[in-house]
């Protein structure tokens, strides 16, 4: 083999592999490998839709999701613990995790945790419930990096924009 034919063949491996790489954010949320919001076995719809805000948060939707247990992401602490009562979200928790992550859970019936609370993976945080500007029982779910909304990926799986995605959860099998 050639070195030309060898340089061309690093050239062609080196920007597959640049096209197939997850953007940075992806990476950081697979590596700390944020988990489905929900117990072991539970089949959940994820919407996304382009008139949401923020625009990249998703809403797990089901038959029968009042009063459902809502479980963290990740192990982190209890950074906020809100209620805005019938305004925007409602009752919400915000979660810090490592590498500048945070998650958001909103509309919630009830909180079973408080501020400055260590939570492990799974830890049950609230209830799904239809506070704030909801309109229906659902829980809205934002991952953040470093203050800003990213696509959300939980258990390695990218949750489809603009639609809907079914995810089971696997958290806490």
């Amino acid at each position: 083999m050639s070195l030309r034919m060898i340089g061309a063949f690093v050239a062609a491996v080196t920007a597959a592999l640049t096209l197939a790489a997850p953007a940075s954010a992806d990476v950081g949320a697979q590596a700390l490998n944020l988990r489905t919001p929900f117990d072991c076995g539970q089949v959940w719809n994820a919407n996304t839709r382009t008139n949401h805000n923020p625009q990249l948060s998703v809403d797990f939707q089901r038959s029968g999701a009042l009063g459902k247990n809502v479980r963290s992401s990740a192990a982190g602490v209890v950074e906020t613990r809100r209620d805005l009562g019938n305004t925007s979200y409602g009752k919400y928790l915000v979660i810090r995790h490592s590498g500048g992550w945070k998650t958001l859970y909103a509309h919630l019936n009830s909180f079973n945790v408080s501020v400055g609370q260590n939570v492990n993976t799974g830890t049950i945080i609230g209830k799904v419930g239809s506070t704030g500007g909801s309109t229906g029982p659902h829980l809205h779910y934002e991952q953040r990096l470093n203050g800003v909304v990213q696509r959300v990926v939980l258990n390695g799986v990218h949750i489809r924009y603009y639609g809907n995605t079914s995810i089971t959860s696997s958290t806490g099998c």
